[in-house]
């Protein structure tokens, strides 16, 4: 498995894309950052640190292309073969991409956390103190700790869902495109989704009510809403992770190579 792991590392670390994409992630933050810095009047310099100067949206769309292809591309290479031919499980072939991207996942996040924290002091430093209580009684530091945390669970929710489509078709392209659209569809459709829910309580456990988890680590009030206390959504989050996953397993340990 751990050679598996160092395997996936390898590949993605030879990539050119990635590269490529850490590079274009760093000039939209420090693109952002300038804009911020010289439009003072028109954008708030706190909610740009806390969303991580636009670094946080540009990791989702890198996780969830690397998570759809990471499946894909070996079926359409034809090197699922290979691994097979070196006698491995397919549960460990899939297990070692989950945890590749957990890693990426990781890293992403971190680099963008820093990144923000650096700009943050760079630029802005005599705007605000990290220490200086924002809302909800909670420091700026607390909030986009709190923002970065519920934005990760809520990510793995999707990829844990793009594994899932991954392995379902033999292009990567739908799964992404169900990843992005299913991102963006939960604030499209909140309000719908509030309103039925207020009629039929059971549908709080519907998956895109457990996307809202980040807003409600932020806005605790958020509950009256979800329906869901803090707690329910971070159980509902990990336990439709596991369901996606474990049906991503069940299909990819009978698909055809």
């Amino acid at each position: 498995m751990i050679t598996l792991v160092k395997q996936e590392i390898y590949k993605l670390l030879h990539k050119r894309s990635t590269l490529i994409l850490t590079v274009i992630q760093l000039v939209i933050m420090i693109g952002t950052a300038i804009l911020v810095k010289s439009k003072s009047d028109l954008f708030d310099p706190a909610s740009a640190v806390l969303d991580g100067f636009g670094g946080l949206m540009w990791s989702l769309f890198v996780l969830i292309a690397a998570a759809a292809s990471i499946i894909a591309m070996e079926f359409q290479h034809g090197t699922i073969k290979e691994l097979l031919y070196r006698r491995y499980y397919r549960g460990q072939i899939l297990i070692s991409k989950w945890l590749t991207v957990f890693l990426y996942s990781l890293y992403y996040y971190i680099m963008t956390f820093v990144i923000s924290l650096l700009l943050k002091v760079t630029l802005f430093n005599s705007t605000f103190k990290f220490t200086a209580i924002y809302a909800n009684h909670m420091s700026y530091l607390k909030i986009m700790f709190l923002g970065f945390l519920g934005s990760f669970m809520t990510l793995w929710l999707l990829l844990s869902l793009v594994f899932l489509l991954a392995n379902i078709f033999k292009s990567n392209g739908a799964a992404i495109t169900v990843g992005i659209v299913g991102y963006f569809a939960t604030n499209l459709i909140s309000s719908v989704m509030f309103l039925l829910m207020s009629k039929w309580e059971w549908l709080k456990w519907n998956p895109f009510n457990m996307m809202n988890l980040s807003t409600q680590l932020l806005e605790p009030t958020a509950k009256t809403v979800t329906l869901l206390s803090t707690q329910q959504m971070v159980i509902g989050n990990l336990v439709y992770l596991v369901i996606f996953l474990a049906l991503g397993y069940f299909v990819f340990q009978r698909r055809n190579v």
